[in-house]
C-alpha cells in the first residue's frame, strides 16, 4: 500500500521551480544606467511641460493677459519657469554626470522654446492694443466733435486729430492707398453722421447747414433719414415762429383762423395749428396755477383774520378770484360767526375722497382749499394729508379703502354718517398707526380693525 502511494506521488504529482536562467539573461532584465537617467530625464521633461501649463495657461497665466497688460510680463514669467526647473533638477539624482548636462541642455531648450511663443504671443497682444488706441482715438475726436458743437473751433480740430489718427495707423500697419482712401471717406462720413445727428435731436438748425455741406460724403442710407428729419425739423421751427408770432397778436379765434389759412404747405399749418393749441394750453395752466395760489395765500389770510379780528374777515376776501372761491370763503366766515366751528359735510367728504381715488395723480395738484368751508379743522388735515402720499402708501390705502366700500355694500350700510364714520375711521387708524410706529399696518392688522367695527353694522 505505501509503494502504491509513493508510486502514485512520483507519478502523478509535482512542484513547480523557478527556471534557471543564464548570467547573459538576467542582464537584460536589469535595467542599465544610462536608461534609468533617460527615464529620469523624460520625467523631469514632463514636470516641465505641466508647470509650462499651469504657470502660462491658467486663469491668470500668461497666455491669459490682453493688450498692453502683457508688456514685460515675459522676464517674470520665464525667470519663475527657470527657477522652478533648476530646483526640479538640483533634486534629481543622476547616475552619470553626462545626464545632468543633457538635464540642462533641455531645460535651455525648453525655455528657448517657451520664450519663442511668448513673445509671438506679446507681438500680437500689444499690436491689438495699439490697434485699439488708434480705433479709440478715433472714436474720441468725434465724441469731443459731438460734445463741443457749438465751436466750430473744436468740431475741426477734432476733425483733423482724427485724420491725422488714420495717417499714424497707415504706416504702422502699411495700409495700401486704397486702404487709407477708404478709411478715411468713413471717417468723415461717421463724422459728420454723429454731428448731423446730435444737431437734430437738439432741434439745433445747424442741422440743415451741415447737412447742405456735407451731404456729398454720407452715406445713402443715412443722406435718406437727415432729408426726412431735417425737413422735419425745418418745418417745425417755421410752424413755430409763425405760431408764436400770431398768437402774440392775441387775435380773435377767427381772425386767427385766416391768418392761419394763408398756409400754402398743409404740414406747417397742421403744426401751426398744433402749436398754438399747444400754447393756449400752457398759458391756461399757467393761468390756474397762480389762480390756485392766490386762492390759497387768501385762504390763510381769512383764518387767521377769524383768528383775531372776525368782523373784518369780509374785508380780507379777495374777490377778483373765482366766484366759487368767493363763496367759499364767505361761507366759512359766517359759519365761524354763528357756531365758532365747521362742521364736516360728511357727503362732501365721501364723494371727495371717491375723487381721490379715481383720480390720484390729478387729486395730488387740486387746489382743495375751498373745502374748509364745509369740512371740520380735521377732516381738511386729513385730505391735506392724502395729497402728500407716495405711490406706494397710496396703493395700499387704496386696496383698504376697496375692501371698506365692498362691506358697506354687502352690509347695506346707506347713512351717509356710517359711511364717513367707516372711511375716516381707516384714513385716521392708518395715519395714526404710521406716525407712531414709524412704517405701514401690515394686512392682518387693518383687517382685525375693519372686521371689529364692521361687527355692529352685521345682523
Amino acid at each position: 500500500m505505501e509503494g502504491n502511494l509513493n508510486k502514485e506521488g512520483r507519478g502523478e504529482s509535482f512542484s513547480i521551480r523557478k527556471i534557471p536562467v543564464t548570467e547573459s539573461e538576467i542582464q537584460q532584465e536589469a535595467l542599465s544606467d544610462n536608461h534609468i537617467d533617460k527615464i529620469k530625464i523624460l520625467e523631469l521633461s514632463n514636470i516641465i511641460d505641466k508647470w509650462e501649463q499651469e504657470l502660462l495657461f491658467s486663469e491668470n497665466g500668461f497666455f491669459s493677459l490682453k493688450g498692453k497688460k502683457v508688456e514685460g510680463k515675459i522676464n517674470e514669467f520665464i525667470t519663475e519657469l527657470d527657477s522652478f526647473i533648476d530646483s526640479k533638477i538640483q533634486e534629481i539624482t543622476f547616475i552619470n554626470n553626462s545626464s545632468k548636462e543633457l538635464a540642462k541642455k533641455i531645460k535651455i531648450e525648453k525655455i528657448e522654446s517657451i520664450k519663442r511663443k511668448m513673445k509671438a504671443y506679446e507681438q500680437t497682444e500689444l499690436k491689438n492694443w495699439e490697434t485699439e488706441v488708434y480705433e479709440e482715438a478715433i472714436k474720441s475726436s468725434i465724441s469731443r466733435a459731438v460734445l463741443y458743437k457749438s465751436d466750430a473751433n473744436i468740431i475741426e480740430s477734432s476733425f483733423q486729430n482724427g485724420l491725422s489718427v488714420l495717417k499714424l495707423m497707415s504706416e504702422n500697419e502699411d495700409w495700401s492707398s486704397k486702404i487709407l482712401k477708404y478709411r478715411e471717406e468713413k471717417y468723415k462720413s461717421e463724422f459728420y453722421s454723429s454731428l448731423i445727428d446730435s444737431f437734430i435731436k437738439d432741434k439745433n438748425p445747424k442741422a440743415n447747414f451741415y447737412f447742405g455741406k456735407y451731404k456729398n460724403i454720407l452715406n445713402l442710407e443715412e443722406t435718406e433719414k437727415f432729408e426726412k428729419s431735417i425737413k422735419e425739423l425745418k418745418n417745425n421751427v417755421i410752424a413755430y415762429n409763425w405760431a408764436k408770432e400770431l398768437y402774440s397778436y392775441n387775435m380773435a379765434k377767427s381772425e386767427q383762423e385766416k391768418e392761419i389759412k394763408t398756409i400754402k404747405d398743409k404740414e406747417i399749418e397742421k403744426k401751426v395749428r398744433g402749436y398754438l393749441n399747444d400754447f393756449s394750453l400752457s398759458e391756461k395752466k399757467q393761468e390756474e396755477e397762480e389762480l390756485k395760489e392766490k386762492n390759497i395765500k387768501n385762504w390763510k389770510e381769512i383764518i387767521e383774520i377769524t383768528e383775531t379780528d372776525i368782523n373784518k374777515a369780509f374785508l380780507y376776501i379777495d374777490f377778483s378770484g373765482k366766484p366759487e372761491d368767493v363763496k367759499s370763503k364767505k361761507d366759512y366766515i359766517n359759519l365761524i360767526k354763528k357756531q365758532d366751528f365747521i362742521s364736516t359735510d360728511k357727503k362732501q367728504f365721501i364723494s371727495l375722497l371717491s375723487e381721490y381715488f379715481e383720480s390720484f395723480e390729478k387729486f395730488k395738484t387740486k387746489d382743495i382749499s375751498n373745502y374748509q368751508s364745509c369740512f371740520s379743522k380735521e377732516d381738511y388735515e386729513l385730505f391735506s394729508y392724502l395729497q402728500k402720499m407716495d405711490n406706494n402708501e397710496f396703493f395700499k390705502l387704496n386696496f383698504d379703502y376697496k375692501y371698506v366700500i365692498n362691506e358697506i355694500e354687502k352690509l347695506k350700510i346707506n347713512k351717509e354718517e356710517d359711511k364717513y364714520s367707516l372711511l375716516k375711521m381707516l384714513l385716521i387708524f392708518k395715519q395714526k398707526y404710521k406716525e407712531t410706529n414709524k412704517k405701514e399696518p401690515d394686512i392682518e392688522t387693518v383687517n382685525k380693525l375693519i372686521t371689529s367695527v364692521l361687527e355692529r353694522f352685521r345682523i
